[in-house]
């Protein structure tokens, strides 16, 4: 063996060359790691750094120039800040300058020979929408070139630059173009200015076709196309109150139509459909009637349209919302038996229960058809209108201030879902109710109806039936005993009594009078005035007990009597007249 096979053949030998072995893996494994790692550390400062200066430049867009085709602009014109330029445009439409005007407007789009002219044009139908339909956000706009509000940092429109500012959304086509002002630095050496973009520009002719005057507007009398109070025109003022009265008076009338239909309607589901559909077709006809004479007849300024559209939005929604809830309603009556004399059959049970589940589903699809209405004009309603936003926030502090005024009439409806389903009074059930032998009729929202035995109705809010105690005589086992007690002479013959009440009890229905083997006959105590019988009156109707109990104690009295007169056996006590004789 040579030098170096004996060295390989060393223990340590073997073990530092394996050593060295993994040392160049590992040497490798990290040479190809590195560079990798450093390239993505690279990369993530390069983008720290580009975000870092996205944030440190100014907030504009950038165009090579703004509105070639027009005259320089007057040195008097400031459009540095959207205020400025928004009060600029409209010191100048306002004073009929249209052509200075159309500096404030984006016309790229425009082709550069026609931008004079349209700019023009554009200037005055925009000061048209302005006027009448556009709401502006003056608390929005910042006084600042940069576009800056102070305020809280959890809102979106506060402590940020800006270089797009939302003025107002119409609805144009079935949805909703905004109006903008844009920042523009029209060149390097340019100063930014503000003005509007000219993706609002190219909306305006469309928005003016819908929104401008209409050619019964046009025929009005100068007198009439002047201001009134408010921004509003005198044709407005006059138009308007007019207006409300002819879509109430429609309304009534088309109310008053569908209830006559409804009753000489021979089919069935016709006469449904018309009492479902009388007050949601009443509602709908005067918001439309409203809607479409002040967006399509006698266009109205933004303010009147500010206040119509959240009420039209609630009215719409309130229609939709009544229509469901009395097409169910309609649809439980139907369904749901309402006999309370029929019901409170103990063999009924499972009726009075079919009828109460019924009631509770009928609160239930009411609870929900008002959150889910509730929520609609949340949701349907347009948030960056100021004027709408704050007429639904003003009408929720009402419906605040409402509620914790009228937190007995909420709390009787909990009660009376509470009712529902703990089912401690179902609709049919019998019960003993402050001494009044009652049975349940109805579970409203605020009241339970309860039919007294007399025939009269006594109308108790919920949450004082809830609160006071009753005796419920249908509830799980309707079987009973009544008790007859009967004060009867120190001599009488109770045993005779005994057999005359049984045979009297063989007498009467076996269904209302059951298990016999309740019926019993015990003396109850005796005093100086003679003694005290208890004669036990099994019951398994609560309906019918009343009149067999008075029958039974008729029938005992007669009895009692006639043995007296025929045995000559004082069997009652005796009268206060004869107190003294022997």
């Amino acid at each position: 063996m040579n030098k170096r096979g004996a060295a390989l053949n060393c223990p340590n030998t073997r073990y530092i060359a394996l050593s060295m072995q993994r040392l160049a893996l590992l040497s490798r494994a990290f040479a190809s790691v590195i560079p990798r790692f450093l390239g993505a550390f690279v990369l993530a400062l390069a983008m720290l750094a580009a975000a870092a200066s996205g944030q440190a430049q100014e907030a504009w867009f950038e165009t090579t120039e703004l509105n070639p085709g027009l005259p320089p602009p007057p040195e008097t014109l400031d459009r540095g800040t959207p205020m400025a330029a928004l009060e600029s445009f409209i010191y100048l439409t306002d004073n009929g300058h249209y052509s200075d005007a159309a500096h404030i407007l984006d016309l790229s789009d425009l082709p550069q020979a026609d931008q004079a002219v349209i700019g023009t044009e554009r200037a005055f139908q925009l000061s048209v929408l302005m006027e009448r339909k556009v709401v502006v956000p003056w608390r929005k706009l910042a006084d600042r070139p940069d576009g800056w509000l102070s305020g809280s940092a959890e809102d979106n429109d506060t402590g940020r630059v800006r270089r797009s500012l939302l003025i107002d959304r119409l609805e144009l086509g079935g949805h909703d173009v905004p109006l903008r002002l844009n920042r523009i630095k029209p060149g390097e050496d340019a100063e930014p200015v503000w003005v509007f973009s000219r993706q609002s520009i190219d909306n305006i002719p469309h928005l003016h076709a819908q929104y401008g005057p209409t050619e019964l507007e046009t025929m009005l009398p100068d007198w009439l196309r002047i201001r009134a109070f408010w921004g509003m025109y005198l044709w407005e003022v006059l138009f308007l109150p007019l207006l409300l009265v002819g879509a109430l008076m429609a309304g009534w009338f088309a109310f008053g139509i569908m209830r006559r239909l409804g009753e000489v309607a021979k089919r069935r589901w016709m006469r449904f459909m018309l009492r479902s559909f009388r007050w949601p077709a009443a509602i709908v006809l005067c918001a439309a009637i409203i809607g479409t004479a002040t967006s399509r007849v006698l266009v109205v300024s933004g303010f009147i349209d500010a206040v119509l559209s959240p009420i039209l939005l609630i009215a719409y929604v309130t229609a939709g919302t009544l229509a469901i809830v009395f097409t169910f309603d309609e649809i439980f009556d139907r369904i749901s038996p309402n006999n309370a004399y029929e019901l409170a059959d103990p063999m009924n049970a499972h009726m009075r229960s079919i009828a109460t589940t019924i009631a509770a589903a009928r609160k239930g699809v009411i609870v929900i058809a008002v959150l889910v209405a509730s929520g609609v004009i949340l949701v349907s309603s347009n948030a960056d209108n100021t004027l709408g936003l704050s007429l639904l926030a003003s009408a929720g502090a009402v419906t605040i201030v409402l509620g914790f005024a009228a937190r007995e009439v909420l709390g009787n409806i909990l009660a009376s879902i509470q009712i529902a389903l703990n089912r401690s009074a179902r609709i049919g059930d019998q019960l003993i109710f402050e001494g009044h032998f009652c049975t349940v009729e109805r579970i409203h929202f605020t009241y339970v109806q309860l039919l007294n035995w007399n025939g009269t109705r006594l109308i108790v809010p919920v949450s004082y039936f809830v609160s006071d105690a009753f005796e419920n005589w249908s509830i799980e086992d309707h079987a009973m005993v009544r008790p007859i007690i009967l004060t009867l002479s120190q001599n009488a013959d109770v045993a005779a009594l005994r057999r005359v009440f049984f045979n009297l009890l063989a007498q009467e229905d076996p269904n209302d009078v059951k298990p016999m083997d309740k019926a019993k006959v015990h003396v109850l105590e005796q005093d100086a005035f003679g003694i005290k019988v208890r004669f036990e009156l099994p019951t398994d109707n609560a309906a019918t007990f009343w009149d067999i109990e008075c029958r039974v104690r008729e029938e005992l009295l007669a009895a009692a009597a006639r043995m007296e007169k025929e045995d000559d056996v004082r069997m009652l006590p005796p009268a206060p007249a004869d107190m003294g004789k022997p």
